[in-house]
């Protein structure tokens, strides 16, 4: 037995084919938007370093402070954390790894402050409180 095709099953075939590219379309801009991260690195209140978060990235820096003291900073798979550190607690260190719009590590004792800012992040608001 043959079965036709008729005109409402082409209609369901072309409203699939168009979703689904409408999707791949929309899903390939987020990607693009979605490598605009910036880590910024501040020392004793100064901006010091400035870099761009993605996944290919692979670096270790040290940020040495005015007053003797040294952070060593990892930068990998779109990810930034303090590796090492000088200061008697350790805090900073524990504070993880950070790759989020807003997200920060601190260093009070060596004065050292890093912030990830997403320039592609749209979303105003995190959350409502009443």
């Amino acid at each position: 037995m043959k079965k036709k095709i008729n005109k409402y099953d082409m209609g369901l075939i072309a409203g699939i084919i168009i979703i689904n590219v409408l999707l791949i379309v929309y899903g390939g801009s987020q990607f693009v938007k979605s490598n605009n991260k910036t880590a910024y690195i501040y020392s004793e209140n100064r901006l010091v370093r400035e870099y761009v978060i993605t996944d290919d990235i692979a670096d270790e820096i040290t940020i040495e402070s005015e007053t003797g003291g040294y952070n060593r900073l990892r930068i990998e798979g779109g990810q930034i954390w303090i590796q090492d550190a000088s200061c008697p607690d350790k805090i900073c260190m524990y504070q993880g790894k950070i790759s989020r719009n807003g997200e920060m590590i601190t260093c009070l004792p060596n004065g050292l402050f890093i912030k990830i800012v997403d320039e592609s992040d749209e979303s105003g608001i995190d959350f409502i409180a009443e």
